[in-house]
């Protein structure tokens, strides 16, 4: 867990308080601080003050949910600033405590918030299991689609060469057929270009 607070005191409560719960957390005092321990530490969570001296909590919060959207967010706000903490759960931010705050406080906000990123990362984990999936049926049809063109002009060359050894045959044999599939067919691709041409009068 990554603490970023410019106020030393605050950063050591939530460093006590987040410690004690089961938590190895790490701190920083302002925003470009807070770039570099994440880039260095393997952070899941982040407790995040809005209003630090130079880049913002507002401002790393975009950076961090831009560029590392499976990390999770608790920001930290005065009690003036309840609103601003309610923008920031539109901006991404997963939860939010109000100084000042109770050990309580923090615990329950970092359980709703782990619990929240779960659910979204288990949703993206849902979401690209149904890609692949529809992926592989329409490769999968796709695949049966060719080899049942394969097939039926096989079949067609193959009644087209019988009927033309009888009297009369062509025409018995191919006259229920759209005008596309009455001559005869050279190859596959042919007789797919016609059985197309065959699909797209039917739109």
């Amino acid at each position: 867990m990554l603490i970023v607070d410019d106020e030393d005191t605050v950063c050591r409560l939530l460093q006590r308080t987040a410690e004690a719960a089961g938590y190895t957390t790490v701190t920083a005092a302002n925003g470009q601080e807070a770039l570099e321990k994440i880039a260095r530490y393997s952070v899941g969570i982040i407790i995040l003050d809005i209003k630090m001296p130079g880049m913002s909590g507002i401002e790393l919060l975009k950076t961090i949910i831009a560029d590392y959207p499976d990390i999770c967010v608790v920001m930290v706000s005065a009690v003036a600033d309840t609103q601003t903490a309610v923008e920031t759960m539109r901006l991404g931010a997963d939860d939010y405590i109000t100084k000042p705050f109770g050990q309580d406080d923090v615990i329950q906000a970092l359980k709703r918030a782990v619990e929240k990123r779960d659910r979204r990362v288990e949703n993206e984990r849902h979401r690209q299991h149904l890609e692949e999936t529809i992926s592989e049926q329409a490769e999968r049809l796709q695949q049966q689609f060719v080899d049942l063109v394969e097939t039926l002009a096989r079949e067609h060359k193959l009644l087209y060469e019988l009927a033309t050894k009888q009297r009369g045959g062509v025409k018995s044999l191919f006259h229920k057929l759209p005008p596309e599939l009455r001559k005869p067919m050279t190859s596959v691709e042919e007789y797919s270009e016609a059985l197309l041409n065959i699909l797209k009068k039917t739109r």
